[in-house]
Formats: structure tokens, C-alpha cells, sequence
């Protein structure tokens, strides 16, 4: 949790925030409950960015987060990035939103 609250306020994390959610297909981490997550957590959220925020997000995500298992893969960030712009667009994550929502106390 210090380490969220560190990024959240501008400072280096002393260590990569470890995700733990998983997946239903069982992968090691779960890219899409993370870009969620963040569109919450960031002002203005992260839907829809330009391109030099994209990759600012991109390199924030790499070096800053980490998936329970393993790294994440930065090479596949900008395609599964377009691909949960998409899934949001058509409401597929309300769900994860509502409880991440909930979770965070931003109902």
C-alpha cells in the first residue's frame, strides 16, 4: 500500500506494486483489471489517451507495477491497451469498475 500511495503522490516506489488479481483464463496477471484500475486512479482517467501520454503510461506500468508471477510485458501494452479502450467503449468492464470502485471508496 505505501507504495501506491508513493506513486499516487508523485514519488518513486521503493519496489514494483505487485498485481494480484487473475485472470479467468489463469495467466499470471491481469493488464486489463490494471489499465481499470488506473483510469479510476488517475485524473481524468487513462480512456482514450494520445499517444505521448500512452507511452508515458506505458513506461509508468513497466517500471512500476508488476504481476503476482512475472513482469509484464511492455511490448504487448499498446495492443492490449487499444484492445480495453474497446472493451470499456462497449461497457465490458463496468463490472470490474463498480467493484475496483467500490473497493477504493469512489463509488
Amino acid at each position: 500500500m505505501e507504495n501506491l500511495l508513493r506513486l499516487i503522490n508523485g514519488l518513486p516506489a521503493e519496489q514494483k506494486i505487485v498485481i494480484r488479481e487473475t485472470p479467468k483464463n489463469k495467466q499470471t496477471g491481469n493488464i486489463r483489471f490494471l489499465f481499470t484500475f488506473l483510469d479510476l486512479l488517475v485524473r481524468g482517467g487513462i480512456f482514450r489517451m494520445d499517444t505521448k501520454p500512452k507511452e508515458a503510461l506505458n513506461i509508468l506500468i513497466s517500471e512500476r507495477f508488476t504481476f503476482q508471477n512475472s513482469e509484464i510485458n511492455s511490448g504487448t501494452l499498446p495492443s492490449s491497451y487499444s484492445k480495453w479502450c474497446a472493451a470499456t467503449h462497449e461497457g465490458n468492464y463496468d463490472d470490474v469498475r463498480k467493484d475496483i470502485s467500490k473497493a477504493l471508496g469512489i463509488f
